[in-house]
């Protein structure tokens, strides 16, 4: 077997740090997804929950308008029975007494009708929020679902191209030196992201630190293994396509 040369690790390890770039951007979808369907799904929630509290706050008030209007009817037909025996009385003692129901009759009226009015305020302000809870579902809950499908959607493709990724780079890493690929891993279980690294311009682009301008000579010759000082991955040169970072 022919012995692999030093540029022809460099050229595997090219392939391999765009394959860790590729790797890293699925992970962080795939990470930020769930939290981002995390916060729709308690933001969605919030929603519907404030919209039920309301309407459950609108029952109760309406409840309570019909249970003082009947107390209301009630105590108006009191007055009125209460009246009619006045017409009947025979002694100024008896008139007396129900005059004074009468007038706590008709005390416990106004109170009512009072609490009546006070509910059909709190009532009207009721409907407005609701109506504003109902006009914020229409309009950014359906929005919202259909961000979480779109991320489901995402986890469920970024898991397969991961896969995809991963089964690549171990293609590729195969064709490794021993030598290189025993440093390559050992970077790698330190740093986790990567053992390699791009150097754009004199930066490293594993820890962004500033790189000799004559060991950057050397590195931009791609002839030769040479590890960043500053994170200790492997460092190679390749153009960067406009956009990519």
């Amino acid at each position: 077997m022919e012995m692999q040369t030093a540029e022809g690790d460099i050229g595997i390890l090219i392939q391999i740090v765009k394959q860790d770039f590729e790797i890293q951007k699925n992970r962080r979808v795939l990470e930020e997804a769930p939290v981002r369907i995390k916060e729709i799904n308690k933001k969605v929630k919030e929603m519907d929950e404030e919209y039920e509290e309301s309407q459950t706050v609108l029952k109760k008030l309406e409840k309570e308008k019909i249970r003082l209007e009947e107390n209301v009817k009630y105590h108006n037909s009191k007055v009125a029975e209460k009246q009619s025996e006045q017409s009947r009385v025979k002694t100024n003692k008896e008139y007396k007494a129900l005059t004074a129901e009468i007038a706590y009759l008709l005390k416990q009226i106004d109170q009512e009708e009072e609490r009546i009015i006070t509910i059909l305020d709190q009532m009207e302000a009721k409907r407005k929020e609701v109506g504003a809870i109902t006009s914020q579902i229409d309009s950014e809950r359906g929005a919202l679902l259909d961000e979480k499908r779109k991320l489901e959607e995402e986890i469920k493709v970024g898991t397969e191209r991961l896969r995809v990724l991963e089964d690549e780079k171990v293609r590729i890493l195969s064709r490794l030196s021993n030598l290189v690929l025993h440093l390559y891993n050992r970077i790698l279980k330190v740093k986790r992201d990567s053992g390699v690294a791009n150097l754009i311009g004199d930066i490293c682009q594993g820890c962004y630190t500033r790189i000799p301008p004559q060991k950057a000579h050397e590195i931009r010759k791609n002839s030769k293994i040479i590890t960043c000082e500053g994170c200790g991955r492997i460092l190679v040169y390749y153009q960067v396509d406009a956009g990519s970072t």
